[in-house]
């Protein structure tokens, strides 16, 4: 689905579900899997799963969708778009 470059390395696990919790509000479910990535669950039938990943002075987000295709690829657009308009972040 896409990328979000932030200007800060190491970020972590918690950090990014915090912050996804707060940005996306009650209507997900955001939970980390413990393997560098955090789910957002809009529905039992749509979610978006966050890749953490770090290049040499970043962070790389990478989100995906996963469920019903048409359905989990609007909830990965959501969620992208939280990461990249979020303060705590300032995406690049």
């Amino acid at each position: 689905m896409g990328q979000v470059r932030v200007p800060r390395k190491g970020v972590t696990q918690s950090e990014l579900a915090t912050v996804l919790s707060r940005r996306l509000g009650a209507e997900f479910q955001v939970t980390p899997d413990g393997r560098e990535r955090v789910i957002a669950r809009r529905s039992p039938l749509s979610a978006a799963v966050v890749r953490i990943a770090g290049i040499p002075g970043v962070t790389v987000f990478r989100v995906h969708g996963i469920g019903v295709p048409l359905v989990s690829l609007g909830t990965a657009r959501v969620v992208a778009d939280a990461l990249r308009r979020s303060p705590e972040f300032r995406a690049i």
